[in-house]
Formats: structure tokens, C-alpha cells, sequence
């Protein structure tokens, strides 16, 4: 087996300049073969990705990201880009940073060591479900891991993006409720349409809007959810504006993971959902920013071969 590795050596504020390092030694110490690459930004991992697909066969060949969940989710999409159906690249990871989301949900441990030990120690790819969202508008198709956010949970994911250090964005409880508090006084609710199973919900007032594919989410809250990266099927939750007093309680909630189960809110679960706007709306892909647009998207869920056996399985 041949591994190709990914890494961004920004990821976790540095750390995976270092982690890289050790990861090769532990390469060579286990005697494969392996190359690596050190991305820019994400046009340079869609280019290591094209050029993985064009120089080796999907066969015998296992990429390794070392970065965050955001690198993850650009060498994601790059190969789907260029891979055929058939001929997809088994990924595996090593997380830059201890507050991967992916990480938890999927079973891999924050220790370097351990993680490649858990690679090199899979003899066979599984399957995961990855989210797909198709934008009618663009006509472009992107994958995620995590979750897509559209009003208030992109907005807040770009405001912590916009600190300096990501690392901050593990917030108290206090500190959560002042900053959503800041980012609903410059949020107005919007309307939106959600068709699910050939149903169609108005919803005038809506401000957050989420579609997990676990329970982990990119603002990091862990929500409690019903699906999983071993179930077919994402995780719809709608909260509309109440007024501040229920609307900071819906936001209570939804730092503790508790909204989706609760009567100020709407849960769905299911695998395709169509979610339109008629107004420019903030929005997030695995804690990307998207920036302000208008929504036409289709998600649907999809699988993804992955060389690395989770925790999970092992316990």
C-alpha cells in the first residue's frame, strides 16, 4: 500500500508542522512506501488531488490528511472531483487539532501516534456517509463531513473565524450566549421553504438552520441528533425568532445540545432535503464560510471510503 499525505502545516495553529515530521519517521519506521505534500490553500490541495488521481491507482493507494477538519473537507471535495465513482481514493486522517469534530464522531484519537498506528493497522476501507449539497444556481456539487449552516450558525462560525487564534472559539456557556446575542442583533430572520419527502414548509422567521451528518457541529455544539457517519441520512434542525426572551432560550438550548428535541424548534431526519430562500443569507460548509448568497440547495447523502478503523469498533 502506498500512502500519500496531505498536510497543511497552518492547521492547528502550527501543530501540524510538527505532527508531520512524526509522521514521517513513523512512515519509514514501518517500512511503506509514501510521498508528501504541503498545501498553500485549497487550490493547492485540489491540485495535489488531480495530480494523486492522474500518478496512482485507487487500488493501492491511501491519502492521509494531516491538518483540521477544514483541510479534510478540501481534499474531500478535490477528489470527488476528479475521481470516478469506481475509482474512489480511501482517505484517512490525522487531526492538527484536539477540537476536530470529525474526529470524535468518527473514533480517531488526537494523538498523532495513535492515529497512524490506526491506520497502518486497517486492512480494508469502510464506507462513512458524507452529506452532499447541490446548488441549483452555481450547478456545483459540495461534500461535507460535519454539518451545513445557513443564518445564525454560519454567521457565528464567521465571527470566530475572524479571531485570531480558532482555538478561542471553545466557549463557556456565558461567553456563547453574549456572542450569539451579538450576532442575532445584526441578524434579521428570514423566510425560508424546506421540501422534504415531497412536502413543502413555509417558515417566516427562521434564523438557524443546520443539517448535521453526525451530532458533532462546526460551531461546537454536539446536538443530540439520530443520524450518524454509519447512517444513511443527515439531520434537519429549524429555529424560528420568538422573541428575545425564547429566542435566548432556544439558544440555551441549542449550546446544549438539546434543540432538536425541543417544542421551540423543528427536527427532521431524512435523506434529501431542499431548502430555498429568497433573500442573501450567511452560510457554512464544515465551519467554512461561504459568505452571503442566496439559497437553492439540494442536500442528499452519499458514501466515502475510509482506510482507518474508528475506536469504535474496537471497544
Amino acid at each position: 500500500m502506498h500512502y500519500s499525505v496531505i498536510l497543511n502545516p497552518t492547521a492547528g495553529n502550527g501543530r501540524a508542522t510538527n505532527i508531520g515530521k512524526e509522521i514521517q519517521e513513523q512512515l519509514r519506521q514501518a517500512n511503506v512506501e509514501f510521498d508528501l505534500q504541503t498545501t498553500k490553500d485549497a487550490s493547492s490541495v485540489a491540485y495535489f488531488a488531480h495530480r494523486i488521481y492522474q500518478n496512482r491507482q485507487a487500488n493501492d493507494t491511501v491519502v492521509i490528511v494531516v491538518g483540521g477538519d477544514g483541510t479534510l473537507h478540501d481534499v474531500l471535495n478535490g477528489l470527488q472531483q476528479v475521481a470516478a465513482p469506481n475509482s474512489l481514493f480511501p482517505l484517512a486522517y490525522v487531526p492538527a487539532s484536539k477540537l476536530s469534530r470529525f474526529a470524535r464522531a468518527y473514533g480517531i484519537p488526537t494523538d498523532p501516534e495513535k492515529a497512524i498506528h490506526q491506520i497502518l493497522t486497517t486492512t480494508t476501507a469502510q464506507d462513512i456517509s458524507v452529506g452532499r449539497c447541490r446548488d441549483a444556481i452555481k450547478g456545483t456539487d459540495s461534500y461535507f463531513l460535519n454539518s451545513f449552516g445557513i443564518g445564525f450558525d454560519a454567521a457565528l462560525i464567521s465571527r470566530a473565524s475572524r479571531q485570531r487564534h480558532r482555538k478561542h472559539f471553545r466557549w463557556g456557556h456565558l461567553a456563547f450566549l453574549l456572542h450569539s446575542a451579538s450576532v442575532l442583533y445584526d441578524q434579521q430572520p428570514f423566510q425560508l421553504m424546506v421540501t422534504h419527502h415531497q412536502h413543502r414548509e413555509p417558515y417566516s422567521k427562521a434564523y438557524l438552520v443546520v443539517i448535521n451528518n453526525h451530532p458533532f457541529t462546526d460551531s461546537g455544539v454536539q446536538l443530540a441528533s439520530s443520524t450518524g457517519l454509519q447512517q444513511p441520512s443527515l439531520d434537519l434542525t429549524i429555529a424560528e425568532r420568538r422573541g428575545w426572551p425564547l429566542t435566548l432560550w432556544q439558544l440555551r438550548q441549542f449550546y446544549r445540545g438539546q434543540l432538536p428535541n425541543s417544542r421551540f424548534a423543528n427536527h427532521f431526519s431524512g435523506c434529501k432535503f431542499h431548502c430555498t430562500t429568497p433573500s442573501l443569507e450567511f452560510s457554512q460548509i464544515d465551519g467554512e464560510d461561504r459568505g452571503n448568497r442566496f439559497i437553492d440547495l439540494t442536500f442528499t447523502v452519499t458514501t466515502y471510503p475510509f482506510w482507518q478503523t474508528p475506536l469504535t469498533d474496537k471497544q
